[in-house]
């Protein structure tokens, strides 16, 4: 249950439930296909990133590292940058609390899961936040 290996010739992250499968990309970057199939069998559905503002590709080279793409849109710092934003003008940020709380609680139900070959229930509950705008996109990119 980790991407940050030495070696392996998989998908960066798969994940699988009962209404279908999506395939993400690299957890590192921003830019990247996200594929999605819906039932058994069935054609995956690719949703593009490249044309969003944080998918934009911004990096151009080769590391040498397994499954990396040899291009990136690498915007690692828009949620830091969103969240000492909304701090400074006293709102909630995006990857808050809850959220993580909650991302935590499928980590631990996946593990937990594959150890008892049952289904998990995840308890935890969070407002999804909203999408960034354009513009707030557009502010963080200049901090």
């Amino acid at each position: 249950m980790s991407f940050d290996v030495t070696n392996h010739k998989k998908n960066h992250i798969e994940l699988y439930g009962t209404k279908g499968s999506m395939i993400v990309p690299d957890p590192n970057m921003f830019g990247g296909s996200v594929y999605i199939s819906r039932e058994f069998g069935g054609k995956w559905k690719e949703y593009k990133t490249h044309k969003k503002l944080l998918g934009k590709i911004n990096i151009r080279n080769k590391s040498g590292r397994l499954n990396e793409s040899p291009t990136n849109a690498n915007y690692r710092g828009a949620g830091l940058s969103e969240m000492l934003y909304a701090i400074e003008n006293k709102t909630k940020h995006r990857c808050n609390s809850e959220l993580s709380l909650h991302v935590l609680e499928i980590i631990e139900a996946i593990m937990q899961s594959a150890k008892s070959k049952k289904e998990k229930i995840i308890k935890t509950q969070f407002i999804l936040p909203k999408n960034f705008t354009e513009k707030e996109i557009r502010k963080i990119k200049k901090l």
